[in-house]
């Protein structure tokens, strides 16, 4: 494998910047207009959540603009769907939006913060929350400064007072901000495609596949496909997250904010798959992969595998200690107080160096033989199970099944006429798989780190992709 291998990030075309100019006296009349709806909704009584845009310049709407608004509105949708009564209002004078909600002014002011920090794009949203005295909650208020310019890190109102920086300035830091969030989405979903690309592979050993569920009672394909989709989006935070760090040192504060949406996410999988743990351990791995790319992104326009395991090492650099404290019965601090295996933490802390020292060759070279994709998956796999120390596999036939199954793998990877020939190859894990499903053995870690394998091999080239 190339020593150098560079992210190319996904092409997709910038929404055009272009739009109507706006007079002064009718975005002053479009100001007094929300502020009059503002009234009528308090008068209702409950808390205000208003959302507008940050939107220099006398173009107040533009197709760039209306693709802002629309991510602000669906990142609110989760945590605005009580509202008691909703407006939303996009017109050449800007876009608004205006939820009336129940509970305590402050605490909506938390949140909305939280939200407004977690992305590079969500610093465009102007979120004002208003109390039932009619007043926004302010930043002060919770002992917290106020906002940042886009551009330094000087008071917002004294930049925009002031006019430090020029219109354009400002206009190129929000399209920056907007190509950001398109790397975010676009690594959600080429992670939500290799996840699917690891559940299909047919056939796989100990593993979910289209033909079989291994060892797997509560678990079929249509869950893993289905849990694949609902977790997507949550990838894409943790890149947009990560994207948030992007002026200070990889370290374990970011797994400290990406933390909750790994949460989340498995909240969302639980809730989709009937309470089946189909990703945890994909969420965690992806999730760290996506906030560790986000942040080089963010930085430097650019990343390369070797700088994302880097900074994932950093970012999990606490991890192993947390194997060895006390409480908790997890099978994973089983199997290291035990064996001294320290399965998902210890490949994080490592920086998925099985996928890229042992899987990701055997995959790359498989493909550059004969560009089957299908063997190149197989081969990788199959390296996967010669190497990797899998917790899941430990936890379901032990230390000496765990041996065993090494063994098997090893002794495939020294056939080479096997591992040439595809259809033989499938064969050979075909047999296994039926003797894997009669014992309940789960590779699951390996399938984890398969679907790691497939992504990278897919999106880390030699080539430099085009910087942001």
């Amino acid at each position: 494998m190339p020593n150098t291998l560079h992210y190319c990030p996904v092409a997709t075309a910038l929404p055009a910047a272009e739009g109507k100019a706006v007079a002064l006296d009718a975005v002053l009349a479009a100001r007094d207009a929300r502020v009059a709806r503002q009234q009528a909704l308090l008068a209702q009584g409950g808390v205000l959540l208003s959302l507008t845009l940050v939107a220099p310049g006398a173009v107040k709407r533009s197709p760039l603009l209306d693709a802002i608004f629309a991510a602000a509105l669906d990142a609110l949708r989760p945590h605005i769907s009580d509202a008691r009564a909703r407006q939303e209002a996009v017109d050449d004078g800007g876009h608004h939006a205006l939820y009336l909600l129940d509970g305590d002014a402050h605490d909506w002011k938390k949140r909305v913060i939280a939200l407004e920090n977690r992305a590079p794009l969500a610093r465009l949203w102007d979120i004002d929350i208003i109390g039932g005295n009619g007043n926004p909650v302010s930043r002060r208020e919770l002992g917290l400064p106020p906002r940042r310019c886009l551009l330094c890190d000087d008071d917002a109102k004294s930049c925009a007072r002031e006019r430090r920086h020029s219109i354009n300035e400002l206009q190129a830091d929000i399209a920056r901000r907007y190509r950001l969030h398109q790397q975010a989405q676009a690594i959600a979903a080429t992670m939500r495609d290799a996840l699917i690309t690891e559940a299909t592979l047919t056939p796989k050993a100990g593993l979910v596949d289209a033909a079989h569920n291994g060892g797997h009672a509560d678990m079929n394909l249509a869950l893993f496909l289905k849990s694949a989709d609902v977790i997507a989006p949550y990838l894409g935070d943790c890149a947009a997250t990560g994207m948030t760090f992007a002026g200070t040192p990889a370290s374990p504060a970011l797994l400290a904010a990406i933390r909750p949406i790994g949460l989340a996410a498995e909240a969302a999988m639980h809730a989709a798959t009937g309470g089946v743990n189909t990703h945890k351990g994909a969420i965690f791995a992806f999730g760290l992969i996506a906030a560790a790319l986000g942040r080089r992104l963010a930085a430097q326009g650019t990343a390369t595998l070797a700088e994302v395991q880097d900074d994932v090492r950093a970012i999990s650099a606490g991890l192993l200690a947390e194997l060895q404290q006390s409480g908790g019965d997890s099978a994973g601090k089983r199997g290291y107080a035990r064996y001294g295996i320290s399965g998902a933490r210890g490949e994080a802390a490592g920086g998925y160096a099985t996928v890229t020292r042992h899987a990701l060759p055997a995959y790359r070279q498989a493909l550059a033989t004969d560009g089957n994709s299908r063997r190149a998956l197989h081969l990788a796999l199959v390296t996967l199970y010669a190497v990797n120390d899998d917790s899941n596999t430990l936890a379901r036939v032990g230390l000496d099944g765990l041996r065993a199954h090494q063994h098997w793998a090893r002794q495939l990877l020294a056939d080479r006429a096997t591992l040439a020939d595809e259809t033989r190859l499938a064969d050979a894990i075909a047999a296994y798989a039926r003797d894997c499903a009669a014992r309940r053995l789960s590779a699951g870690g390996s399938a984890d780190l398969l679907a790691l394998t497939a992504w990278c091999g897919q999106h880390f080239t030699p080539n430099p992709g085009t910087p942001l």
